[in-house]
């Protein structure tokens, strides 16, 4: 059994993370604030959390 491989094209000029598991690409959009976690299983991204913070302001 030969492992078929492919040469896919992301734009660079976008802000982001990209995991690629068993040849699918899958992208991930920054968020404005917070935090991703990526959570592995057996060598394989089993799940992503996704956490937001809140910037609470100041006021006079």
């Amino acid at each position: 059994m030969t492992k078929q491989t492919s040469i896919e094209q992301i734009n660079t000029s976008e802000n982001g993370i990209y995991i690629v598991q068993d040849g699918i690409i899958t992208p991930l959009k920054p968020k404005p604030f917070g935090q991703d976690t990526i959570v592995w299983h057996n060598g394989k991204v089993l799940d992503v959390e996704r956490a937001e913070r809140i910037r609470i302001k100041k006021t006079k």
